[in-house]
């Protein structure tokens, strides 16, 4: 079920990821972080509706991780662009999530369903998204201790939906046989 207001809820916080890097190459950060923080709006308000309207949905297991990955990506290669942030915490944050996206198609083609975010995702993005603001702003702790923070949270993160997505294809597998 693709036509949900919850997906098109979730298409807008994709969308949102053009004025995004828009407002960080002119140089407006506040304008960036409050297009930033109206994603994260969104992001709760897809799945409100979602569980409120009981319209969860494949595509919408789909739709709402891919928009997350596409603001917090977009900040950070902008960022990189700019030369604001540093190519080794851009590498992380772009490589743990082209990994995890990767990692649900093959998932999906084995298990017949996409694997939901867990609350160790969903944790990693807000961190990762304070660390950009503070890298937007300039603000010291962000470089001085943020990125090795929010980069220690990617990784976690990315191992824990490894170990989960290796454990479900596992247990499928053996009920098959």
């Amino acid at each position: 079920m693709f036509n949900t207001v919850s997906n098109y809820i979730s298409i807008s916080r994709i969308v949102l990821s053009i004025p995004l890097a828009l407002a960080l190459y002119y140089g407006y950060p506040y304008w960036a972080i409050g297009i930033a923080l109206f994603g994260a709006f969104t992001d709760f308000l897809d799945g409100y509706f979602a569980r409120k309207l009981n319209q969860i949905s494949e595509w919408g297991k789909i739709l709402d991780p891919l928009a997350d990955k596409l603001m917090i990506g977009t900040g950070a290669v902008m960022l990189l662009v700019l030369e604001i942030m540093p190519l080794w915490f851009g590498i992380i944050i772009v490589a743990r999530d082209v990994l995890i996206f990767l990692g649900g198609i093959y998932a999906r083609k084995k298990l017949g369903y996409v694997i939901p975010s867990n609350w160790t995702g969903k944790i990693t993005v807000n961190v990762v998204s304070l660390v950009i603001f503070g890298l937007i702003l300039n603000n010291q702790f962000s470089y001085d201790y943020g990125m090795y923070i929010a980069s220690a949270f990617l990784i976690f993160s990315f191992l824990n939906y490894l170990y989960g997505m290796i454990k479900k294809i596992n247990s499928a597998n053996s009920t098959v046989e």
